[in-house]
């Protein structure tokens, strides 16, 4: 026993000489790539005045790709890494291999990621090495295990099932689950995390993993709307534009620096729903191309304004209720246009719940009297209202001249 526990310290004691070894190694091959880097470079030293042209077909370049591996990889993991890149930069190798190639670990567990996959899926630029998403999931009656989106969705894309992974835990420091989901991710190497609503916070031992910075998309303008609900929070305030912003990201929630961010317009009309699918077709390239861009060091980031924080809540269930006869058509409307897909705007009729499924109005006559109810005293519509489409609890749904004919006029 004694001489296994020996053995033990022995191997213990040579692994750590062995990984001081390879840090020290890094650090002296960082240090004379730099000293390259600034003299006999073609493409950023004394000599590129003589070959006034891209030398390295790389985007980063292959020796500030080796100094960005190294600082994660340290020397051993490196050095195969590096030497297959530099063998793919030579001419010979171009037409077979395009010089523009990042490993990418996808984590999403939301419907809105899957556009984002598809993209990266059909970029030939992109590998897509992993993804990462919830665990399956009990749901209904006879809690039947049911599939997260993100997986089902990457089966489809012919994504195998060994490159799929749904812990449970996902903190080295505090499970062994959580430890071995370390050790995978760090095998594939990747040079992107890309988070698009995952779901968990993100311990930073796992961030610190890609080669490049990990990286997530938020769904607003930052500083403002940080936290868990900022499409819905947008509409409560009435804002007249929003749009995404791709980050830096750190084991905080929403705080690390803007890598680039893109607007659009919010016309009065348009609910959550709308907003969600106009990002679903137009923002994937943008992600892509913000990644490329990031890549070959052509953004610049740009530190959050802490004076211009605006933090959401967490949306339950009961926000989605309004009272109709004494709250503003203008906080309805909000709360309508906020929680078109969850949780649905309702009142309280005779202790049941009245969903509000569609509601259209006139912008003008809105606009003129918005701090009015929906429903007068007498039962009567706002003005401003061009459609409405009502569901009482266990009923069909109608619209306000059947509600009011049928159920209204018995208690008013």
């Amino acid at each position: 026993m004694n001489k296994i526990k020996k053995n033990s310290k022995n191997l213990n004691y040579f692994f750590e000489v062995f990984m001081l070894f390879d840090k020290i190694l890094a650090k002296i091959v960082i240090f004379l790539i730099k000293i390259y880097q600034k003299t006999l470079s073609p493409d950023k030293g004394i000599l590129s005045f003589y070959f006034k042209g891209k030398i390295c077909s790389h985007e980063p370049h292959c020796s500030e790709y080796s100094i960005r591996s190294l600082k994660r990889y340290w020397f051993l993991n490196w050095f195969p890494m590096s030497i297959d890149r530099i063998l793919h930069c030579l001419p010979s190798m171009h037409k077979i291999y395009d010089p523009e190639h990042y490993r990418v670990v996808f984590i999403s567990s939301a419907p809105i990621g899957t556009p984002f996959l598809d993209e990266l899926v059909a970029d030939p630029r992109f590998e897509v090495v992993g993804i990462v998403t919830q665990p399956d999931k009990p749901v209904g009656r006879w809690l039947t295990l049911q599939e997260n989106i993100i997986k089902t969705h990457a089966k489809k894309l012919g994504i195998s099932d060994n490159k799929i992974q749904t812990p449970i835990k996902i903190n080295p420091e505090k499970s062994i689950e959580g430890k071995n989901f370390f050790d995978r991710l760090t095998a594939l190497k990747p040079d992107y995390l890309v988070v698009i609503a995952y779901g968990k916070i993100i311990p930073q031992n796992i961030l610190d993993i890609p080669v490049f910075w990990p990286i997530n998309v938020h769904w607003s303008l930052l500083p403002k709307y940080r936290w868990a609900s900022p499409i819905q929070t947008i509409f409560l305030n009435q804002e007249k534009e929003s749009g995404i912003t791709i980050m830096h990201m750190d084991a905080g929630m929403d705080t690390w620096d803007i890598i680039s961010q893109k607007s659009f317009e919010i016309p009065f009309d348009r609910t959550c729903k709308d907003c969600i699918e106009h990002m679903q077709i137009i923002w994937p390239k943008f992600l892509n191309q913000t990644l490329r861009n990031y890549a070959k060091n052509n953004l610049k980031t740009q530190k959050q304004d802490e004076n211009k924080v605006i933090c959401c809540k967490k949306i339950e269930k009961s926000d989605g209720e309004v009272n109709v006869f004494t709250d503003s058509l203008e906080e309805i409307y909000a709360k309508y246009r906020g929680f078109f897909l969850w949780p649905r705007i309702y009142f309280l009729f005779e202790g049941k719940k009245v969903i509000i499924e569609k509601l259209v109005l006139e912008k003008k006559y809105y606009e003129e009297k918005s701090e009015f109810p929906l429903i007068s005293s007498k039962g009567d519509l706002h003005p401003a209202v061009k459609e409405i489409h009502i569901k009482p609890e266990g009923k069909k749904s109608m619209d306000w001249n059947s509600f009011k004919n049928w159920y209204l006029k018995k208690a008013l």
